[in-house]
């Protein structure tokens, strides 16, 4: 994770709790598979089992997403633009919000409905 760390150097201010990356990642992979699929996911890292990033290649983001579980049990996300600053960030997510929200940001499209 060293050359993580150096490339986002921000990131470790952001963190908050241990969670279990796992449930996230089955939580956006199995709810709504396509929706998922949509944003073009092409890494997955579980960063110290404190923070979850994406790789993503969405309509409205690609880069980095990373997600975050706060002190409130509700999540956090942010759109990282680049290497260094923030393009969006997100708080008080819940877990069944989770997934409806990063697709509007990442990718939904309002005529996909027709």
């Amino acid at each position: 994770m060293a050359k993580l760390n150096k490339k986002f150097d921000k990131i470790e201010s952001l963190l908050q709790r241990e969670f279990e990356v796992t449930e996230t990642v089955e939580l956006l992979t199995q709810y709504n598979k396509p929706v998922f699929w949509s944003w073009g996911c092409e890494r997955l890292l579980n960063y110290n089992n404190k923070g979850l990033l994406l790789l993503v290649n969405g309509h409205h983001h690609k880069g980095w997403v990373l997600i975050i579980l706060a002190w409130n049990d509700t999540y956090s996300y942010y759109l990282l633009e680049g290497n260094k600053s923030f393009k969006l960030e997100r708080h008080g997510v819940y877990f069944d919000q989770l997934q409806e929200m990063l697709d509007k940001d990442i990718e939904y499209i309002e005529s996909y409905k027709s």
